[in-house]
């Protein structure tokens, strides 16, 4: 089983900490949850595991072992940020909470970025168009193939930004808010629809939620990550706990119904 892992790391802005004596990891095969309450370090988190960390951030601690390397089983995301990023987005791919698309690409070829560091200076393959279409397939946004991106609604753009993370066949997918500008409906659809490419293709998916019940209905595994504390990480099972929760979110939380969570405001 593959891993993509940061180990007892601090990380901060000037004198302001973000995060601390942090460790976690995302397993391949399996879609992992990140939750907490706003300016727990979630984004920060993301963008550390995925070694592409945010100007201004630093970084203190970590475990590196040398027999651990980027092209192990065992990945360190302090060494991942070390590698040529062509390489690196081999390995990861990241999906950035908010973007903005300066030029008018059609869907296709947003999402055919994917392919770029698979290419050879940005030609593309019949294969690396059937994996794209594939991935808007997988989306549901294979008839905008054609669209410009300018002219699409927040949702259908987050979707294309999705399936160009998918196209991208990395060992690991880490996806900041994938839900944002989507309809509520479409939430948990879209993690079911994770889990299932995490299972079948072994990759490793980590996405950062809001919604406990929806988390809970889909995910393998769970961190949750308090405020400058450690993060409480482990199967669904082991880590949704009611006193968890609370640690968490620093709120007390009741069980409304069968596995249903709702804090008690």
């Amino acid at each position: 089983m593959a891993k993509l892992y940061v180990s007892n790391i601090c990380a901060g802005y000037g004198d302001k900490l973000v995060l601390k004596n942090v460790s976690v990891a995302v397993e391949s095969g399996k879609l992992t949850c990140l939750c907490g309450p706003n300016g727990c370090g979630k984004s920060t988190l993301i963008s550390v595991l995925a070694g592409a960390v945010e100007p201004g951030l630093k970084i203190l601690g970590g475990v590196n072992k040398s027999a651990d390397s980027a092209d192990s089983d065992q990945i360190d995301a302090l060494e991942l940020a070390k590698l040529p990023r062509i390489k690196a987005a081999q390995l990861v791919s990241y999906m950035q909470q908010s973007e903005f698309s300066t030029w008018n690409f059609t869907v296709k070829e947003l999402v055919l970025q994917g392919r770029f560091c698979h290419s050879k200076n940005g030609s593309y393959t019949a294969g690396d168009e059937k994996i794209a279409l594939q991935a808007m397939e997988e989306m549901g946004i294979a008839d905008l193939a054609d669209r410009p991106v300018h002219s699409l609604s927040g949702g259908e753009f987050q979707k294309t930004r999705i399936a160009r993370a998918i196209c991208q066949s990395p060992r690991f997918i880490l996806l900041d808010e994938p839900s944002a500008n989507l309809d509520f409906v479409y939430e948990p659809l879209l993690l079911k629809k994770l889990a299932s490419l995490a299972h079948s293709t072994d990759t490793g998916i980590l996405v950062s939620i809001h919604d406990i019940n929806a988390a809970r209905t889909c995910a393998d595994d769970l961190i949750l990550l308090p405020l400058l504390q450690k993060p409480i990480c482990g199967t669904m099972e082991q880590t949704l706990t009611l006193e968890n929760l609370e640690k968490t979110y620093g709120m007390e939380f009741k069980c409304q119904k069968v596995n249903c969570f709702q804090s008690s405001l």
